[in-house]
């Protein structure tokens, strides 16, 4: 199927505005210029619905039912269930709420494997945990192509790693990795995987229950909607992460 170009710039007001004519932005990493119906959507729930959800009284109602439609959809998007969608402000901060809830999981000494493909969002928090007991294993890339190589993975993995931690698509050479197969690999030594799909959402839809991730983060303000991080984390697994939100939240699979 062609792309309708003039169809999809239609669909985003940036594109009409009169202060940005004449300029290009190639910021995907920063961010991006939402969509209309993001806007639309957005606006309208400021204007109606900016109160306390699930209160007794019409407005805080139809709150509840925006908020609970938006965990319903994106998890029609990604082929997961609307429990085990969860949203933070930005994939940074929950990779960095993740660590701490998953580290009572392991002892000390366990190992987690980190790649060295991988943004500091998805690596830098795994890497403080050296500090707290765990043994970080450096899965390096190629010098010459900055690819990760499955074989060399095969090597770094074993029954003493507890997670793998590593990116769908290089943010810096554009790189698409076997998610599939490098789950399975994972998943045969008895270790969770990690996937940031940060440089891989923007331009394709991920089948979250095919590619067999664990847990999967992305940000929502890099395809076109709302400054806020995305994660997916597989239903088995919620139960055994340590809460992080207030104590009496303790007994709900809520992360962030």
């Amino acid at each position: 199927m062609k792309l309708n170009v003039p169809f999809v710039r239609s669909q985003f007001p940036a594109f009409s505005e009169p202060t940005l004519k004449g300029w290009a932005f190639f910021e995907n990493a920063g961010g991006s210029y939402p969509c209309e119906q993001f806007i639309d959507r957005l606006t309208d729930f400021y204007r109606k619905n900016k109160v306390q959800p699930y209160y007794p009284y019409p407005a805080s109602q139809r709150a509840g039912e925006l908020m609970d439609s938006s965990y319903e959809r994106m998890a029609a998007y990604l082929n997961v269930t609307a429990s085990e969608i969860h949203y933070g402000p930005s994939t940074t901060l929950n990779v960095y709420v993740l660590a701490n809830a998953m580290r009572p999981m392991w002892k000390d000494g366990d190992e987690i494997v980190v790649s060295c493909q991988d943004h500091e969002a998805n690596a830098g928090a795994w890497r403080k945990l050296a500090t707290r007991g765990i043994k970080i294993i450096e899965w390096p890339v190629d010098p010459q192509t900055g690819v990760l190589d499955v074989q060399d993975l095969k090597g770094l993995i074993s029954n003493k790693t507890k997670m793998l931690a590593f990116p769908h698509c290089s943010n810096v050479i554009g790189h698409i990795n076997p998610v599939k197969e490098i789950s399975e690999i994972a998943h045969q030594h008895g270790a969770l995987c990690v996937v940031d799909g940060v440089a891989y959402a923007p331009h394709a839809l991920p089948d979250l229950k095919n590619l067999g991730a664990d847990i999967y983060l992305f940000s929502l303000y890099k395809t076109y909607g709302p400054h806020l991080g995305l994660m997916y984390v597989d239903k088995a697994l919620i139960g055994q992460l340590e809460n992080q939100s207030h104590f009496l939240k303790k007994a709900s699979p809520e992360i962030c």
